[in-house]
């Protein structure tokens, strides 16, 4: 449910990674058991849960991300039959002491794994598992960087499809599939510009809706970089191997792009305006899912710093889906206007 979650880890030990998303719908039982005031993503995997919609995994693994994960997983550990469960803590710490703390993390997963499968999980097989998706964020990264052309070579949209397939595929597969749609690309005329659409970088909340995506490009801009755990900043992770696979990880995750949750404003704030300046950004859309308080709380720190580099922001608050699709249109064209005068 989070991408500060090891898939080398799930994956060696024989294990598909598969992410999990909820819906984008109303909520129909979620209330039941969990306080109303939390966000869609938790709410609708609680009304999937409890429906029996995701009893076809072997287990789930959470992170200790915010107040709403951690009620989550009280909540499916009580009331939805399941073989395997374990949550992790994620520091906040610095990098040096954080990585230690997140290896120790990393050793208690990879002991409970194994315990589950009877099974010895190897540095050969920690190894393997990286490498498979170190392929999987070369392919992703490659195919994300033709976004910097002007029109992109690859829409927002196709490579978000692609993302969603990603996280719920064997990525062996993936990777041959996504290998093959790269070097289509390649061997295409390059497209020629016939308007200047507005380049955007989304950020915020994890956003599941693929939806949410197309209808920006659909309005007449082109989504360029998704500042998002459910986009780019998943594939944002270079692990530098060494004797030691399991502090190689927890360096890896702890030092990726960070989220929200933690509590780096200006690290993110210029992590933004750098994505920015190479991807040729014109506006900053950043979208918080309605009660997701660890987002929604950077808003006008992050909003201040990339205001004053220079950035256009706008800041949407939805549950996910295009909910009032009427006032969302109206005010991202008012965007669109504003950052092309």
């Amino acid at each position: 449910m989070c991408s500060y979650t090891p898939l080398e880890l799930i994956y060696s030990a024989g294990f598909l990674p598969y992410r999990i998303i909820g819906h984008s719908e109303p909520p129909q039982n979620a209330d039941s058991y969990i306080h109303p005031n939390f966000c869609q993503f938790v709410k609708s995997t609680i009304d999937v849960a409890i429906d029996g919609g995701y009893d076809f995994l072997d287990g789930v693994v959470f992170v200790n991300s915010c107040d709403a994960m951690r009620r989550l997983h009280d909540v499916w550990k009580r009331y939805v039959p399941s073989k395997f469960i374990h949550i992790l803590d994620i520091p906040m710490g610095t990098l040096s002491l954080g990585a230690k703390y997140l290896k120790e993390e990393f050793i208690k997963l990879k002991n409970a794994l194994e315990e589950h499968a009877v099974i010895t999980i190897s540095d050969f097989d920690i190894k393997n598992a990286i490498n498979v998706f170190k392929e999987s964020r070369l392919m992703y990264n490659q195919l994300n960087s033709l976004r910097i052309e002007n029109p992109p070579s690859i829409t927002a949209t196709d490579l978000m499809k692609l993302t969603s397939d990603f996280f719920k595929s064997e990525p062996k597969i993936w990777n041959d599939k996504t290998q093959g749609i790269l070097e289509n690309i390649r061997m295409q005329t390059p497209k020629v510009a016939i308007k200047n659409n507005p380049r955007i970088l989304l950020s915020g909340s994890p956003l599941h809706e693929i939806e949410f995506i197309s209808f920006i490009e659909e309005i007449g801009m082109n989504v360029v970089y998704e500042d998002l755990c459910t986009g780019s900043k998943f594939f944002d992770l270079v692990i530098n191997e060494s004797h030691d696979l399991l502090a190689s990880l927890s360096e890896a995750y702890l030092n990726k792009t960070p989220c929200a949750r933690m509590m780096q404003i200006k690290e993110r704030a210029d992590q933004i305006y750098k994505t920015a300046e190479k991807f040729r950004v014109d506006g900053v859309i950043h979208h918080s899912l309605k009660f997701c308080d660890t987002y929604l709380y950077d808003v006008p720190a992050l909003k201040t710093i990339l205001t004053e580099k220079g950035l256009s922001v706008l800041f949407i608050e939805s549950d996910g889906s295009l909910g009032d699709v009427n006032q969302i249109r109206t005010r991202i064209e008012a965007f669109s206007e504003i950052i092309k005068s």
